[in-house]
């Protein structure tokens, strides 16, 4: 396949350069977008309030009934007076643990909810890019928010905004409870605040630019490392190892950087959270101590006040260290709401325009009708360029009927598949415009009613029949016999478990020319009124032995259809042919017209016809294999 768009494979490195990262939302547009999924949500945000406000409030009662005890013993009270607030301290602890495990679930529940959301529409925005957008983004960006980023987001929600929610609540009731037994206590229980307050503010402060770049350093790595193994044979033909393998090294080593200067910010967070609570333990005790020789407090009420204080070291630390998580969770977030707003970014927010197959094929751009004369396609005075320099297309006209099969030709750069791309709203053109049913062709690019078909068919790892039928989900097994058959691919019923077989990673091993036969009885399958075929029989080699071109002229019967044609065989028989030089429309008309003009279209028919009377197939030659397991 001759790509006119700049290649990957050979250009690694400037690839790597130029590839953008998705945007990333800000910390207002991530509360706006998370508080807008959680409106709906309000009756369970306030159950989950209730229930884990009345388990930290029933917790708070153990260290009073302790304390009661501790002055019960210190009075010699009998045994029969311990019975009492034994069996309170029971009651509250068994009430106090199944109020704060509803309120976990019913929290963990709704936070889970929000991201299963959020997860399927970035998932969403991500299928539906449009190629351009997709092409000119860092791939392993748009991977590691849908994984990485989501799995951040899905720890934080299950276990540690849980946590965080009942500490707070824990907290706040433990320095009332504190206040209540004494003022001055209360006071003594403040002295850790600001320490932990400063501690709090600076890690926060410092830690969050890190964790944000953390997760671009990784992406960046990543799309060197899939850079170099998609285009291993090129770095390797350039004698470029080293060099791939040193950019490697360098994005590595600046993300080991990167956590470790993460690990040095927490490491000295965890040691000023450590400092408040000793001095929160020394103020405690002190004033404990002179508030029972004052005779102001009991023994019990000062105990009570030591273990409200004792107790808050767990929920201060949980909370505290908790926000760790929470940052990590919060880049993470903004990075998923900025990969969602995405879709906005491009004006492609509208669900409708994401689902151009459902409007009617008979309605204009602006709702009126479309008489049915009117060309499915509409390419006027087009310009392109892919970097804003030199331009792969100048000044394209082209109009294609209802029905109307066109084949592009020309020799490779010379803007065919460019020309392919526009029509199916790939990219936008640089100038001009490109129509399909009188609507812009790039809010039509995920219309079911427009398909393309390139060189490059993905074999999921599936049967065949689940390959088949994601071109039409309701197939029927007869249907896909005769998409099989119509495209000549029989021999696929013909293996033990026919179209039950497994193909993929885990199955047979489809070579290019079967993965075609495969994309084509698709076509068949989803029937659309318009269909681009980018040298898609080009693995059928020169001399066609899987009947390739057969199957492209049955994928192509009764419909609109614009071929990029890799053998000029397909363009013999097409209703129009389309040549192009160097970004240009240069002659148009049927294969007898053209080569009456002896112009460039006679001389690439000359050419080709030469090449494949040289072209003699052995006897012994044998179909690929198609079914060698991989």
């Amino acid at each position: 396949m001759s790509h006119d768009a700049p290649q990957s494979a050979t250009a690694t490195a400037t690839a790597t350069a130029t590839a953008t990262l998705l945007p990333i939302a800000s910390g207002r547009e991530t509360a706006g977008a998370t508080a807008e999924r959680l409106r709906a949500s309000r009756p369970r945000i306030f159950a989950v309030i209730l229930l884990l406000l009345g388990g930290s409030s029933s917790t708070l009662l153990v260290p009073r009934l302790l304390g009661w005890l501790v002055d019960l013993v210190t009075g010699s009270a009998g045994v029969q007076a311990l019975v009492l607030p034994g069996v309170l301290l029971l009651i509250v602890t068994s009430v106090s643990a199944l109020l704060a495990y509803a309120g976990i679930r019913l929290l963990v529940a709704l936070v889970q909810e929000l991201v299963s959301g959020l997860r399927e529409d970035a998932m969403s925005v991500v299928l539906g890019m449009r190629a351009g957008q997709a092409e000119s983004s860092d791939s392993s960006d748009i991977v590691s928010r849908v994984t990485g980023d989501v799995e951040s987001v899905t720890e934080a929600a299950s276990g540690v905004l849980p946590a965080v929610t009942q500490s707070s609540f824990m907290i706040v009731l433990s320095l009332a409870g504190i206040a209540a037994i004494n003022p001055w206590l209360g006071l003594a229980a403040l002295v850790a605040v600001p320490v932990q307050v400063l501690a709090t503010r600076s890690f926060i402060r410092r830690s969050r630019p890190v964790y944000t770049e953390m997760r671009v350093a990784e992406a960046e790595r990543g799309q060197v490392i899939i850079e170099g193994v998609s285009g291993a044979d090129t770095i390797r033909a350039h004698r470029r190892q080293r060099r791939q393998l040193a950019e490697v090294d360098a994005r590595s080593l600046r993300s080991i950087d990167l956590q470790y200067e993460a690990a040095r910010i927490r490491t000295t967070f965890f040691a000023h959270l450590n400092t408040g609570e000793y001095l929160g333990v020394a103020a405690i005790l002190t004033v404990s101590f002179w508030l029972v020789h004052a005779g102001v407090v009991s023994i019990g009420g000062a105990t009570a006040a030591a273990l409200y204080f004792l107790a808050l070291f767990g929920p201060i630390g949980s909370l505290l260290s908790s926000i760790d998580g929470l940052q990590l969770a919060g880049v993470g977030l903004a990075r998923l709401v900025g990969i969602v707003g995405a879709r906005d970014h491009d004006g492609r927010g509208d669900p409708g325009a994401l689902r151009g197959g459902e409007d009617e094929a008979g309605e204009g751009e602006d709702g009126s009708f479309v008489a049915a004369g009117s060309p499915a396609i509409v390419v006027e005075s087009v310009d392109f360029s892919y970097d804003g320099q030199r331009m792969q297309l100048a000044d394209v006209s082209l109009r294609v009927a209802q029905g109307e099969r066109v084949a592009l030709v020309g020799e490779s750069g010379s803007g065919k598949s460019t020309l392919a791309q526009l029509i199916v709203g790939a990219f936008d053109p640089t100038g001009g415009s490109v129509t399909v049913h009188g609507r812009p062709a790039s809010s039509r690019e995920r219309d079911t009613n427009v398909v393309l078909v390139t060189q490059e068919i993905h074999v999921f790892a599936a049967t065949i029949a689940e390959n088949l039928r994601l071109g039409a989900p309701s197939a029927s097994a007869e249907d896909l016999a005769a998409a099989v058959r119509a495209v000549g691919a029989d021999w696929l019923l013909e293996l033990d478990a026919g179209l039950d077989t497994r193909v993929g990673a885990s199955g047979l091993a489809l070579d290019g020319a079967a993965a075609q036969q495969l994309a084509l009885a698709r076509v068949l399958l989803r029937d659309p009124a318009i269909v681009v075929l980018d040298e898609a029989t080009a693995e059928g080699g020169g001399d066609d032995p899987l009947g390739l071109d057969a199957a492209l002229t049955a994928a192509t019967r009764g419909r609109t259809s614009v071929v990029v044609a890799h053998r000029l065989s397909q363009a013999r028989v097409a209703d129009r042919i389309v040549v192009m030089q160097r970004g240009r429309i240069v002659e148009q008309g049927s294969h007898s017209e053209l080569l009456r003009l002896r112009g460039e279209y006679a001389r690439l028919w000359g050419a080709w016809e030469g090449a494949a009377a040289e072209v003699s197939a052995p006897a012994t030659l044998s179909l690929p294999a198609r079914t060698q397991r991989e």
